[in-house]
């Protein structure tokens, strides 16, 4: 069985992010963006899943502004548990970073909301 996964179109993270991200790319306010949440399903289970660029320093996340929008849009949904989020940095190794996704889904609770963080553009 493999995961199925689709992005959440529309997913919006709060005004003031979504504002700033506007101004510093130079996005017109009356035109849609898509952040990188999905939901992700296997079998039965469900979890909801945010890519935010970024790196974990000291057991924190430290996000760049569209990561921070990403986790914004993930915790803003309708959907899932907002009672746990768990913070998964990925970081090329020996391990395949599909591996250390599939591995971090398949522990999660159903309604679990995942951010994954990390160089999203490497």
């Amino acid at each position: 069985m493999s995961l199925v996964t689709k992005l959440i179109d529309g997913a919006k993270p709060e005004s003031n992010t979504l504002m700033e991200l506007q101004q510093r790319a130079g996005i017109p306010p009356d035109r849609p963006i898509s952040l990188m949440v999905f939901e992700t399903s296997f079998k039965e289970k469900k979890v909801y899943c945010c890519w935010s660029g970024g790196v974990i320093e000291d057991g924190r996340p430290r996000l760049t502004l569209v990561g921070r929008a990403a986790l914004e849009a993930l915790q803003n949904l309708p959907l899932g548990n907002n009672d746990t989020l768990i913070f998964q940095e990925l970081k090329q190794g020996l391990t395949p970073l599909h591996e250390k996704v599939r591995a971090t889904i398949m522990k999660a609770e159903s309604g679990t909301k995942i951010c994954f963080v990390g160089d999203m553009q490497g």
